[in-house]
């Protein structure tokens, strides 16, 4: 006798919501987990669980322990949501004012964690308070002061952490300490050993050291894997800082693959040299053991040992960095594991250091890092567009096109296109902009406009002497300018083309519109010069034309095309 079936409930809308409210959740929450268990700290499950700390119930939804860092998490769906955000600020607050008491309540709740919980005393527990959001959140500076008590981990650091985990599994945590602002110092027992603090390198020095630029010096030496992998980090322009002197590619993992199967292939080093920046604080020593200066160890005919602080995050890789990582710690027993763990600490790498003078700034010493990094890999594989625009960024901020990069990372912060905008790769933004730079944003926002045409800086009120000079306060406010204008323009045209602008198969936000939008922008200022949201308005209000992907008319790089149709037809100018 056949079973008769069971019917399937039908669900309402409500319950729909809720249903797929606890799916996006249950995502933010294996992400979180997969980053801090596969970099190598151990979970706690302590969502659910409430304790009582000061004069409040608290409740972390995970938590995570390296040694004695401790990482409480608390993650969110919800959007923007003030409220939630003020009240986990206080209840973090309460444990770290009550640190010992929110301990008794971990030993009670995970007896079986009782060794990892009494490794440490609690006075030397580093105790970070994480909110992670599924949605970026709109915060200024008045709002990290305010909510003092939290670390903010916006979408795209959780990305980027999720990527370098991935890649490197174990020797990821050193990015994470990097971000938490830790030292060696804080992490694990204070130490009194000074020798275990240092690595000493058997120096490869030429006769005479070649000078770079501003004073820089090289040495060549011979260091470990394993050093290297603790003490090194790469100037990702994809990662968590939002600092401008970034340059590098994040890791391929598929190069490091296969660098990782040649050495348990192989078991050897490779023979071209990994490029580093060394810290300020090396030291050299000759074979008598005396300490000598890099210009006296020119002339030493003996060899002599580079002394380098075995501190991590201290050495900068400019060029090498799959060569590097291929060692990585995968905290998983396998044969490739195993093989590569034996060859870590004795397998010694070619390492090419730069020595910068004291008090060179970083501004500096990002210059010239990068245009060697540019300078090496221009011969081998292409550098990407938007890594050719960071670089010139670096090397130039008054360029046309860095001046439009700093416009672009504005954008899409404040206005009409706030988190519209590719600024990472790590991004799902939707609107790639390295074309938008290139071909139409840098003549609009340029410092210096080609003969007979305008710019945005023709209408600017600003201090141009200081912005010639690359004061930052005023290139700071000439992209403020710049993109206020843009914001003002653009949002007349999304009140006018609403329906096509929430399309996601319409053309209006594809980069062949946006080009020739902005290029009609730049075209009619010497007629019309800025103006505000009012007139724009006024001028797209009556435009007819159809952004559909099956009936727009243009194609390809034809923005000058479509910015000569959008001049005649909405500003009534014909050139």
């Amino acid at each position: 006798m056949k079973k008769a079936k069971r019917k399937k409930k039908i669900l309402t809308e409500e319950q729909k919501r809720e249903q797929a409210q606890k799916r996006e959740k249950r995502v933010l929450k294996n992400k979180i987990f997969k980053i801090f268990t596969d970099a190598g700290f151990t979970y706690l499950s302590t969502g659910g669980k409430e304790a009582n700390v000061g004069y409040r119930a608290v409740e972390v939804d995970s938590m995570f322990i390296y040694e004695n860092i401790w990482i409480l998490c608390e993650d969110t769906i919800a959007k923007n949501d003030r409220d939630h955000i003020r009240t986990k600020n206080e209840a973090f607050g309460s444990i770290k004012q009550n640190l010992s008491t929110f301990l008794t309540f971990l030993k009670e709740t995970f007896p079986d964690k009782a060794e990892l919980l009494n490794k440490y005393d609690f006075n030397r527990i580093k105790l970070f308070c994480l909110y992670i959001p599924r949605d970026e959140l709109d915060l200024n500076d008045n709002d990290y002061n305010l909510f003092s008590n939290l670390i903010f981990v916006q979408p795209k650091t959780l990305n980027y952490f999720k990527w370098i985990v991935g890649c490197i599994k174990r020797s990821a945590i050193y990015e994470i300490f990097r971000f938490l602002e830790l030292n060696n110092d804080q992490i694990g027992f204070v130490s009194s050993s000074t020798e275990a603090a240092t690595i000493k390198a058997p120096i490869i020095y030429p006769r005479e050291f070649t000078g770079i630029k501003n004073g820089v010096r090289l040495v060549s030496f011979m260091m470990s894997a394993e050093d290297l992998l603790s003490t090194c980090y790469v100037l990702r322009k994809d990662n968590w800082s939002d600092s401008i002197w970034l340059y590098q590619r994040l890791i391929e993992k598929s190069k490091i693959k296969k660098i990782r199967e040649f050495l348990e292939r192989k078991g050897e080093a490779f023979y071209n040299n990994i490029i580093v920046a060394l810290p300020d604080n090396v030291s050299f020593q000759d074979a008598a053991g005396n300490f000598q200066t890099i210009d006296q160890i020119a002339s030493l005919e003996e060899n002599c040992k580079l002394i380098i602080p075995k501190e991590m995050n201290s050495i900068c890789i400019i060029d090498g960095q799959h060569r590097v990582y291929a060692h990585y710690k995968s905290g998983v027993d396998s044969k490739q594991e195993r093989t590569i763990a034996s060859l870590r600490p004795k397998l010694h790498l070619l390492v090419t250091g730069l020595i910068s003078p004291k008090g060179l700034s970083s501004e500096q010493r990002a210059k010239i890092q990068s245009d060697i990094f540019l300078d090496i890999n221009s011969n081998t594989k292409a550098v990407p567009q938007n890594v050719l625009l960071q670089i010139k960024r670096i090397q130039n901020p008054l360029d046309s096109e860095s001046i439009a990069q700093f416009v672009i990372e504005r954008l899409n912060r404040f206005g009409v296109f706030q988190r519209l905008l590719q600024i990472s790769s790590l991004d799902k933004a939707k609107i790639k902009t390295a074309s938008i730079v290139k071909f139409a944003l840098r003549y609009l926002v340029t410092v210096d406009p080609s003969e007979g045409r305008n710019s945005l800086i023709n209408y600017w009120n600003g201090d141009q002497y200081l912005l010639m000079k690359a004061d930052d306060t005023a290139l700071n406010d000439y992209v403020k300018f710049c993109a206020d204008i843009i914001n003002q323009y653009f949002s007349a045209i999304k009140k006018n083309f609403k329906m096509y602008w929430e399309d996601e198969k319409s053309k209006l936000l594809s980069v062949i519109s946006l080009n020739g939008f902005i290029i009609a922008l730049t075209r009619q200022l010497k007629y019309n010069g800025i103006k505000d949201f009012e007139f724009y308005n006024e001028k797209f209000k009556n435009w007819q034309f159809d952004f559909s992907n099956e009936n727009f008319p243009y194609t390809s790089s034809q923005y000058h095309k479509f910015s000569t149709k959008i001049l005649k037809d909405v500003f009534e100018i014909e050139e």
